[in-house]
């Protein structure tokens, strides 16, 4: 089957018409009509009953519209990572670091590395846990900190640093003057959850343990801008230590949470690429800070 076929059946079924699908891969209604009769002789299904010059789609059309979305998915990331292979080919060491240690920890560490190492060029790239991951698997960066690990066999995880989690609620919140919180104390609140499953659920276990129902208000991709969200008013969350002190005095309140909630950071080596030095080093000063905070893992 032409992958260009299948584009043009993909966005008749997402716009509706097949005028609409030749405007978008700018070619004339009569050859997209022409493309879509051999992608169906070429599946050997009939995708669309027509009549009336209208094209509905027939259930053969949505079971193999379903399999062409999940496979178009794969495209996109093929796509996406590409790209990135353009993006960080530059620099002597690439880290690849999840969002909450890109704003809090890393800066100044890598500003203290450059100073020791002058000649080396550092490329930081702040991504999701999942990209970071990716990047990991195709060898695009040197090293990565995330918040989950991949059983990937061109990547090495191991953890080394487990980051307190604390309840941030707004200033003027009736619990802001509680010296500790617990899941009873949270019934009824509004929620605002960090976007990793992993992360979510590690959350959920401990409020489900305790028979108390989140009431999530609102999902936030990041923990700084749940913070935001908290400090704003908008509802209550469990957040890393690191982020919590960035909007301390800022609208928002950081109570410790019990039972222990810890965040874990995993170092992420790609098994395809020959050692690096100067990433070696890096991950020495990484850990070395996580132990001067009291924050590494054991192991």
């Amino acid at each position: 089957m032409n992958l260009k076929h299948i584009e043009l059946f993909r966005y008749v079924m997402e716009h509706g018409t097949l005028t609409r699908a030749a405007e978008i891969l700018s070619i004339s209604q009569p050859a997209a009509s022409k493309m879509l009769h051999q992608l169906e002789r070429s599946a050997g299904i009939t995708l669309f009953e027509r009549s009336k010059s209208r094209l509905r789609p027939t259930r053969d059309g949505e079971l193999f519209f379903a399999e062409v979305q999940r496979t178009w998915e794969s495209i996109e990331r093929l796509e996406r990572v590409t790209k990135d292979i353009r993006e960080l080919r530059f620099g002597r060491i690439n880290l690849g670091i999840m969002p909450m240690l890109a704003g809090t920890i890393l800066p100044p560490l890598v500003a203290q590395f450059c100073q020791r190492h002058e000649n080396t060029t550092v490329a930081l790239h702040s991504r999701s846990s999942e990209r970071v991951i990716e990047w990991a698997i195709t060898g695009q960066i040197d090293l990565g900190l995330a918040n989950s690990s991949t059983p990937h066999p061109n990547v090495s995880c191991r953890v080394i640093a487990r980051i307190p989690g604390v309840c941030v609620v707004p200033e003027n919140h009736r619990l802001a003057a509680r010296r500790e919180l617990r899941p009873e104390d949270l019934r009824g609140e509004n929620y605002i959850s960090i976007g990793h499953i992993e992360r979510r659920t590690v959350i959920a276990r401990v409020f489900e343990a305790a028979g108390v129902d989140l009431h999530t208000f609102i999902e936030a991709p990041m923990a700084n801008i749940t913070c935001a969200l908290v400090a704003s008013g908008a509802g209550v969350a469990i957040v890393d230590e690191f982020n919590a002190r960035l909007f301390s005095g800022r609208g928002l309140v950081a109570k410790p949470f019990a039972p222990d909630v810890a965040f874990p950071v995993w170092h992420l080596h790609p098994n395809t690429l020959i050692g690096s030095s100067l990433a070696d080093a890096m991950t020495r000063d990484i850990e070395d800070e996580f132990e001067r905070l009291g924050y590494r893992a054991d192991g």
